[in-house]
């Protein structure tokens, strides 16, 4: 089991696909992109 590549793939491969996608989409949530006009700050319009 340990000698087939397609084990050591999954056991590196999708930890780091994992962490990528997780620090890709804190850059997007950090980023302007979601600057639409829908925050989560208390309208004041009376």
């Amino acid at each position: 089991m340990f000698d087939s590549t397609g084990f050591w793939v999954v056991l590196f491969g999708l930890p780091i696909l994992a962490i990528v996608a997780i620090i890709l989409l804190a850059a997007y949530q950090a980023s302007g992109v979601q600057q639409d006009g829908r925050d989560d700050a208390p309208e004041d319009d009376g």
